[in-house]
């Protein structure tokens, strides 16, 4: 059983994230209540989350009243919840009939399409502060429900390393405080797009350009990639069920790329059978596990990728010569 202050003080977000998801797929949900409690108080800028996590788990425990006041204590401080996602979740069965929970609903809607009206695809550039690095660059593409900023901290030490960090945020809202992917044409578009305005205006080289993304934002960048023939990382890759990579394996022999799996992450059968499929379409693919990790960002993911990157940035010198 959990217990308050197990996590520790100095724990991140991700790693509550973690372990709540870890705690929730065993089936306790007070233990995972008691964590969403102790995040909620800790970060206050992840409230979208916190809130939503709330109610969740107090329907799954069947008290219904406490997990409507959750949401609308989030509506209360500005908060909303793509309402597709709220209707199709199952851990708000308990809820789902309620016409208190019918309002809210409708609320979130009016929210929801007020953002996605005003929503524009973002791009931060961060680049190093000395002119003597070899030109490189790797864009960013973020969680479903996350955001370029949150995303970029955790790959921020590259820029010391030479990198020009290129972070997109999608122009699609998923809840008040994150983005997704979801319409996927419509995000291949948009990064397409992005690359290409960077290459025009800024300069940037595509031949030393790597496209990193995480779970969902992954098989974006996995598709991007091979679209534009530039080398690929996928980290904690999710990769629907059923996904049909056909279209997107371009069965060119320099085609490159690297996922950094989670041990623990119950989404890698998928890719392990992608990586199968790359290879025998002629790419070169690396593949690697992170220990004690499952489907979330270990908070030192630049270390973890340094490698990765590396094997890409020497094969790609390989070709070359």
């Amino acid at each position: 059983m959990y217990i308050q202050g197990d996590m520790g003080p100095t724990a991140s977000f991700s790693k509550y994230s973690s372990e709540l998801r870890r705690v929730r797929a065993r089936g306790d949900y007070q233990a995972a209540l008691n964590l969403a409690l102790d995040a909620h108080g800790l970060f206050p800028d992840e409230h979208a989350l916190t809130w939503y996590w709330r109610s969740c788990l107090l329907s799954l425990l069947g008290r219904s009243g406490e997990a409507l006041d959750a949401l609308r204590a989030g509506l209360a401080e500005g908060e909303w919840w793509k309402p597709s996602m709220m209707e199709e979740d199952a851990d708000l069965d308990c809820v789902r009939d309620l016409i208190d929970f019918s309002a809210i609903l409708e609320e979130c809607e009016t929210r929801y399409r007020a953002a996605q009206a005003s929503g524009r695809p973002q791009c931060t550039i961060i680049s190093p502060s000395s002119g003597l690095w070899e030109p490189q660059s790797l864009l960013l593409l973020h969680t479903r429900g996350g955001s370029s900023p949150e995303f970029r901290s955790h790959w921020l030490p590259l820029v010391d390393e030479g990198w020009t960090l290129v972070s997109l945020q999608s122009s699609q809202p998923l809840h008040s405080g994150g983005y997704c992917w979801d319409d996927a044409d419509r995000a291949r578009r948009e990064i397409s797009d992005q690359i290409e305005e960077c290459r025009r205006v800024r300069g940037m080289d595509l031949g030393r350009l790597v496209i990193a993304g995480a779970s969902q934002g992954a098989r974006m960048a996995f598709e991007v990639a091979q679209a534009m023939a530039v080398p690929w990382l996928c980290v904690i890759p999710a990769f629907p069920a059923g996904y049909d990579s056909g279209p997107f394996i371009a069965s060119r022999s320099r085609d490159r790329g690297a996922f950094l799996l989670g041990a623990e992450d119950p989404a890698n059968e998928r890719t392990r059978h992608l990586v199968v499929s790359l290879k025998a379409a002629g790419a070169e693919v690396r593949s690697q596990s992170m220990p004690g990790v499952g489907h979330e960002l270990p908070d030192d993911l630049a270390a973890r990728a340094r490698e990765s990157l590396e094997w890409i940035r020497a094969s790609g010198r390989a070709e070359e010569e």
